[in-house]
C-alpha cells in the first residue's frame, strides 16, 4: 500500500475551499486524470453517498465506484474508491490566519499485474506524487481567484 501526504496553505476561507472541493462538478477541474464522475446516489453529498468514476493514467482508462466516507462541513472530507486501483482519500481543512491549511492523505494499491505491462511501479508512484501536488496547486489557484 502506497501513501501520499501533502499540505498547502490557501489564501481563501475554509468555507470557500470546502465548498469548492466537495462540489462534484469541480472534481475534474482539479484532478487532471479524472475524466468523469456520475450516478450519485444522493443529490447533496453526505457520508454514504455513492458514485461512479472514470480515470485515465498513462493512456489506460480505469473506472470504478466511490463512496463518501466522511463529510464534516468545513472540517473533513473523505472518499473511498473501488475498482482497478483501490484509493482512500482524506482531506482536512483548518483555518490558518485569513486562509485555510488543506491537508491531504491518499492511500492506494497498485495491482502489479496491470502496471508492469505499461510502466514500472516506481514510475506510476512518481506520477501519483506529481498528480497529488498538482491537485493541491489547482485547488489553491481556483480558490484564490477573486
Amino acid at each position: 500500500m502506497a501513501s501520499i501526504r501533502r499540505t498547502i496553505i490557501i489564501n481563501a476561507p475554509v468555507e470557500k475551499v470546502f465548498s469548492f472541493m466537495t462540489t462534484p462538478g469541480n472534481w475534474t477541474r482539479y484532478v487532471t486524470s479524472l475524466s468523469g464522475v456520475s450516478n450519485f446516489s444522493t443529490e447533496i453529498l453526505e457520508q454514504g453517498t455513492t458514485y461512479t468514476w472514470e480515470y485515465r493514467m498513462l493512456g489506460v482508462k480505469m473506472h470504478g465506484t466511490g463512496t463518501i466516507t466522511q463529510y464534516a462541513k468545513n472540517t473533513a472530507f473523505g472518499m473511498k474508491m473501488a475498482g482497478t486501483i483501490p484509493i482512500n482519500e482524506q482531506y482536512r481543512f483548518t483555518p490558518s490566519g485569513n486562509g485555510t491549511e488543506l491537508a491531504m492523505e491518499i492511500t492506494y494499491e497498485l495491482p502489479a499485474k496491470i502496471f508492469e505491462k505499461i510502466a514500472s511501479i516506481s514510475v506510476v508512484e512518481k506520477l501519483n506524487q506529481r498528480e497529488a501536488q498538482n491537485i493541491l496547486e489547482k485547488i489553491q489557484l481556483f480558490c484564490e481567484e477573486p
